[in-house]
């Protein structure tokens, strides 16, 4: 078979190699479809930061099980599956308390860049391999793992029938914040970005009310005309920007809720905040990290139903031997999801 193997920063290879041997427990699966994620593009550029080399790049992965271990009761050979990579420990006072996402020992899986993976027994006892209906293409099932996370992010600040959303960052997941925000019943869904020509190609996409392109018009002003000058309910910040984190705590109404669902670079993580604004207003800010087995299942529904479409999000897809390609278009920002597929 073949598999991505990455040698070291900005080195990789596709090798030819044995299929591998199924764990006692656990599952082989034959990959459908693998997502390009941006820890896949730091890990290529930089070389891995969590284990030795050579890593296994790639876990937003669907396929179909081609062999089931010794033991292994809960699949058979042609299940199609989705893999939730982020195996929780289970026992820390994380998720004890049913934060497994924040779970500081969590085992994670990878190797998806691969024309087959083995899939370890402790993945499949829990849980984290789940099946996927057959009208759910490998390609949409591979955005499990970012809706997921995405879900996460709307529980915490908990958007109602009738609110104002306001997404910033108009890439694959603030398309699937729009379209999340508008099935819980917000009246109104505004997203914008400062790259025109991404704002144009996620137009129709991403189901928004109203679309704007920061880079020409002064987004502060607009959303506070847009909503009587009350600003908007909720303010979910999907992107890497510290800048557009302060814009969203100015933006944000009187007993709001702002979302960081995006990081900031590492190099300079902090922002200007108003404290006195804060204090006098009432609004809410808070973080959103992952997501928990619940609510990855929860995507692969939503995927599954419809109630999130992804068919045209998959804006660029490779084979394997393009990796390095793949790898490039997203770092390069190019389009919206990146897929490599057998």
């Amino acid at each position: 078979m073949k598999k991505a193997v990455l040698r070291g920063p900005g080195r990789l290879e596709v090798v030819e190699m044995d299929v591998p041997e199924c764990p006692d427990g656990g599952v082989v699966v034959k990959v459908g479809a693998c997502a390009v994620c941006g820890t896949d593009v730091e890990n290529f550029l930089h070389g891995q930061r969590m284990s030795q080399l050579p890593p296994d790049l790639g876990h937003e992965l669907t396929g179909v099980v081609s062999e089931v271990g010794n033991g292994n009761h809960h699949f058979t050979a042609g299940d199609r599956v989705a893999l939730n990579q982020s195996v929780p420990c289970g026992e820390c006072m994380d998720c004890e308390n049913g934060y497994e996402n924040l779970c500081d020992h969590t085992t994670r899986i990878g190797g998806g860049f691969a024309e087959y993976i083995p899939i370890p027994a402790l993945a499949v006892q829990s849980g984290n391999l789940l099946k996927i209906p057959d009208d759910l293409s490998f390609r949409d099932g591979t955005h499990a793992e970012a809706l997921a996370a995405v879900v996460n992010s709307h529980e915490l600040i908990d958007v109602k029938l009738g609110d104002t959303v306001l997404v910033i960052g108009a890439g694959a997941v603030g398309c699937l914040h729009c379209q999340l925000a508008k099935a819980e019943g917000a009246s109104r869904v505004i997203l914008s970005d400062i790259n025109a020509e991404r704002l144009n190609m996620i137009n129709e996409l991403s189901g928004a009310d109203l679309i704007i392109d920061s880079s020409t018009e002064d987004i502060e002003a607009r959303v506070k005309a847009e909503t009587s000058g009350q600003g908007v309910d909720r303010v979910i910040v999907a992107c890497s920007s510290g800048v557009a984190q302060e814009q969203a705590l100015r933006m944000v109404a009187k007993r709001g809720t702002v979302s960081m669902f995006g990081f900031t670079h590492k190099e300079w993580p902090w922002i200007k905040f108003d404290s006195n604004d804060c204090h006098y207003r009432e609004f809410f800010v808070t973080g959103a990290f992952a997501y928990s087995r619940k609510q990855f299942k929860m995507a692969l529904d939503l995927l599954a139903r419809g109630v999130v479409k992804t068919e045209e999000l998959n804006t660029h897809v490779f084979t394997l031997d393009q990796m390095v390609e793949a790898l490039e278009t997203m770092k390069q920002g190019a389009g919206l999801k990146v897929l490599v597929v057998n």
